[in-house]
């Protein structure tokens, strides 16, 4: 996928995520998992830190995960693309891998809290495409 999609939407860094091509389509994460022990990793490496495989290739990661630990932030850093309040958490993705993220509606966070990858909006660019990066909220009900 390039890098922008046909909605009109741009990643904030290219190669961190995946934005999908339709409304209903879920961001994934990029990571790598080994092609030898099948550890994922949300950080691209060349050798596996579970077995030492050398090559690793490049996966999808699941957007569910849970909050394993978090902190609030309370004053909005210069030059910061989130407004205070928000979280700052590590998630452990359903399929392995602890990510940080932001957490922008801090309303009920909690460790242990179902999440899901989602996208928001930092700016519009040159050409009017809405610039996102990935945040966690709240695990939707439902599909």
């Amino acid at each position: 996928m390039g890098a922008a999609t046909s909605r009109g939407i741009v990643p904030l860094k290219e190669g961190l995520f995946v934005v999908p091509d339709s409304p209903d389509g879920r961001p994934q994460l990029l990571g790598v998992e080994c092609p030898s022990c099948h550890t994922r990793f949300a950080v691209k490496r060349v050798v596996c830190l579970e077995c030492g495989h050398r090559g690793m290739e490049e996966c999808r990661l699941s957007p569910f995960g849970t909050i394993h630990t978090f902190t609030i932030i309370h004053q909005t850093p210069k030059g910061s693309v989130m407004e205070a309040p928000y979280a700052i958490a590590q998630v452990h993705l359903d399929d392995g891998p602890i990510v940080s993220t932001a957490v922008p509606d801090v309303t009920g966070v909690r460790v242990g809290l179902p999440v899901e990858m989602a996208l928001h909006d930092i700016k519009k660019d040159d050409e009017g495409r809405r610039v996102v990066a990935y945040v966690f909220k709240p695990r939707r009900e439902g599909p």
